[in-house]
Formats: structure tokens, sequence, C-alpha cells
């Protein structure tokens, strides 16, 4: 399974994500890949914090950026039970090629004006691209929320307008999750130790409560969708 976590605008949180889901998959069991395709190699930020701080690899990491992405993917899909693909806050050639590689994109998105514009535009790519990978899964993920009671407005207004959008476009197979991860400071601190969110909290954090109400919204869907 090939999951790729894309947005062209920077600061949706798609790194954290990528390394946290692709620690979930391997708490798990799975034997994970996380491929940075991002020039700016964010990943390796936890992956250095992590060996610093003398903890065993909890999966396989390597960067890969250029055309050649979609055949680095290719050659590994057979190694491992799942790739997770961590893409950059542009439009390029790294994103295209991930997004045709993979059974599911993941999009997080903060909801804010600038962001549903961004958002809009990440949908009319996934049409284009599923002209030529049909069973491409896109799974919307409100990503980064402000904690704040009085923003709760713009997470349903952000969350109707999706359903809006889908229902416009066409788009059967996007999925807008119920789960919400909200911005904690948890995340940050969890990679300066070199820790997944499971592994840096307890079990009544808010922060792992977040995310593991995605993960296992997730796995249902993919069980569900996919059978992997």
């Amino acid at each position: 399974m090939v999951i790729s976590i894309i947005n062209e605008k920077g600061g949706s949180g798609k790194t954290t994500l990528a390394v946290n889901l692709s620690a979930r998959l391997a708490e798990d069991g799975d034997n994970v890949l996380l491929i940075d395709a991002d020039p700016q190699k964010s990943t390796e930020v936890f992956s250095d914090m992590r060996s610093q701080s003398k903890l065993e690899p909890l999966f396989s990491s390597v960067s890969k950026t250029g055309i050649s992405l979609g055949d680095e993917i290719k050659r590994m899909k057979n190694s491992f039970d799942s790739i997770i693909v961590d893409t950059g806050g542009r439009d390029s050639k790294e994103m295209r090629k991930a997004i045709l590689s993979s059974n599911i994109i993941i999009i997080p998105t903060i909801p804010s004006q600038y962001d549903v514009n961004v958002l809009d535009h990440m949908l009319n790519i996934y049409q284009e691209v599923t002209e030529f990978n049909s069973e491409l899964l896109a799974l919307i993920l409100v990503n980064r929320v402000s904690p704040n009671p009085f923003l709760a407005k713009e997470l349903n207004n952000l969350k109707d307008y999706i359903n809006e959008a889908k229902k416009d476009k066409g788009l059967e197979k996007v999925i807008m999750l119920e789960s919400v991860i909200y911005e904690r400071q948890a995340y940050r601190k969890a990679v300066i130790e070199g820790k997944s969110i499971k592994e840096f909290c307890d079990s009544n954090d808010k922060a792992l409560k977040d995310f593991e109400g995605f993960y296992q919204e997730f796995l249902k869907i993919v069980n569900e969708k996919i059978g992997a």
C-alpha cells in the first residue's frame, strides 16, 4: 500500500503526519518505508533526533526527489507492507509522481480561506490524475486546528465546503474524514525526543487521542475500500 501526503501549501502538517503515520503503522507490525520527496528533507529531523536519543528506528527512511521517484516507489513496493511518501509544499514533479504511484493520498488542510483555495486546486489535480490512476482514494484531513472553541464555526464551514465540492465535482472516491487533529505542543516535543506521538504521550493525552482517532478511522477506510 502506497500512501502519499500531499498539499501544495506549506504549513499544513504534512511531515508530522507522515512521520507519525509511518510510526503508527510500524507499531502495528507493518514493515514501513518513509520516502522523503521534499528537497528540504524535513523527515530527516525526526530520524536524526531519534538517533541522538539512541532509540531504535521504527521504520526505514530514504530521501528521493526527481522524476525517478515513481520508479523508486515501484521498485520498493514488494519489499514493504506500507510506503509513505512525504511531498513538499508545492505542485512539483515529485508530488505528481507520488500521486500517480499511490493507492491513497491524504490531503491535510487547515480551516482558513487561504487553505480552502489551495484545497480546491488539489482536488482539481486529483481529478486529472484519476484519468491514469482510477482507483486512487483521496482522504481529506482537517489538521492543525486551534483548540480555541470560538473557531468551531470555521471548522464546520470548511467541512461544509468540502462536502459541497465533492458533490459539484462528482468526486466519489474523495472522503472527508470525521477525525480532526488539533494543534498540540506534544507533536513538537515528541520530535525533539525523536519519538512518535504514541511513544511520547500517555494514554490520556489529547494529542494522542486526536491522532489515534484519525488512525483508527484511516484503518477502517483502508479495510473497507482497499482491503489491505
